[in-house]
């Protein structure tokens, strides 16, 4: 799941973008319902915390009061961006209202199949949000949630998109499927263009999930062995396999320090571990 907190430009575009738009407009053919239990299970789900963004979902919202949530002294709305009813179909709440507000189809005679991971960012100094995809065919999109526009969609893998991340610029990231491949990848939006920096190789296939540190030093991949891999992110090489769980893992993140990593697994254990200070790689 992953957390975004838009600053400057970005944020004050989703307020312009509430008080332009219409509730009606923004919800068509969506509706906020109890969980419907023929809902894909294995559909991926990506937080987003929207600091400062009380009017979008006091205004798009229009069924539904919303109460104000401080952090930091700062109202906020979270959204969620989820695939749908139909897999094939990216659908964008509020989750703390329970409104919809997006739905990312594919462009008609597209057939990218199931939405199998995503990650909402944004570049600096950019006026939008985006939304970047791993399809089940292989391919990585990237949409600008907005405009519910395709900008880029490019195959990276021959197997379902497992697990992708985005690093702090929003301008490169991580991908990997149920292969044994974890390609890094740069990200060009005005020019509308995935480069594939680097392919990894791991001994083991499948990858759960993927994480960037803040800092852009270190990323981290979650096997299905078990396993966590941590890799130099700038320089694309291995430095340490860390192994302490006894099944698959399904989770991986840094704290915000960028000082710990805490992994989850099948194994219904969560681990924390020390990893590699900035100083010292």
């Amino acid at each position: 799941m992953a957390i975004y907190m838009p600053e400057g430009p970005a944020r004050n575009l989703l307020q312009q973008q509430a008080r332009q738009s219409s509730p009606d407009d923004m919800s068509h053919n969506l509706h906020a319902e109890a969980p419907n239990p023929q809902r894909n299970n294995n559909a991926p789900a990506a937080m987003s915390d929207m600091g400062d963004c009380s009017q979008l979902h006091t205004e798009l919202a229009s069924s539904t009061h919303s109460e104000e949530h401080t952090t930091v002294g700062t109202a906020s709305a979270a959204l969620v961006a989820i695939a749908g009813h139909d897999p094939a179909v990216l659908e964008i709440w509020n989750l703390q209202t329970g409104a919809p507000l997006k739905q990312l189809h594919q462009p008609e005679g597209v057939k990218h199949g199931m939405c199998m991971a995503v990650q909402l960012f944004s570049q600096t100094a950019q006026h939008t949000l985006y939304a970047l995809i791993g399809y089940e065919d292989g391919d990585v999109a990237v949409w600008d949630v907005f405009q519910s526009n395709l900008l880029i969609s490019k195959k990276l893998h021959d197997e379902p998109v497992m697990a992708l991340a985005v690093d702090a610029t929003g301008k490169g990231g991580i991908c990997a499927a149920a292969d044994n491949k974890v390609h890094c990848f740069s990200v060009d939006l005005p020019a509308q263009q995935f480069t594939l920096q680097a392919t990894l190789e791991v001994k083991q296939q499948g990858i759960a999930d993927i994480c960037i540190r803040q800092d852009q030093r270190l990323f981290a991949t979650a096997g299905w062995d078990g396993k966590i891999r941590v890799f130099h992110y700038k320089k694309q090489k291995a430095l340490a396999v860390l192994q302490y769980h006894k099944k698959g893992l399904t989770a991986l993140a840094f704290d915000a320090r960028g000082q710990r990593l805490v992994s989850a697994s099948r194994d219904c254990n969560i681990a924390l571990w020390s990893v590699f200070q900035s100083d010292s790689i």
